[in-house]
């Protein structure tokens, strides 16, 4: 998967969570599965232009700030950072992360 992938989607959950609504709700109002929806969240795959936008009219939000990935702020940002990071590791980069981990729990 693509960090892009991965954070676009997780944008794309912060706000679908801050509007309240599930993601069988988007899906309807959007028109696709819920699994769709699912798929972009994960970041699994990339919302077609179109979707975006109705996305974007859905939940109130510029298009833009789906893509402010500099920020990350959310708890869910920040796992998405962080398991994307993990993938790219090394294995010796990864042990050292993973010890790193295991005194701080």
């Amino acid at each position: 998967m693509h960090k892009s992938k991965i954070l676009l989607g997780n944008r794309i959950r912060y706000f679908r969570k801050k509007t309240g609504l599930s993601q069988e709700r988007l899906a309807e109002l959007l028109e696709i599965s819920p699994n769709s929806v699912s798929r972009i969240e994960c970041g699994v795959h990339y919302p077609s232009l179109d979707t975006l936008e109705n996305i974007s009219i859905i939940l109130q939000v510029e298009m833009r700030e789906f893509f402010e990935f500099k920020k990350i702020d959310t708890d869910l940002d920040k796992r998405a950072f962080l398991i994307q990071t993990a993938c790219e590791l090394g294995e010796e980069k990864l042990d050292e992360v993973v010890r790193a981990v295991m005194k701080m729990t």
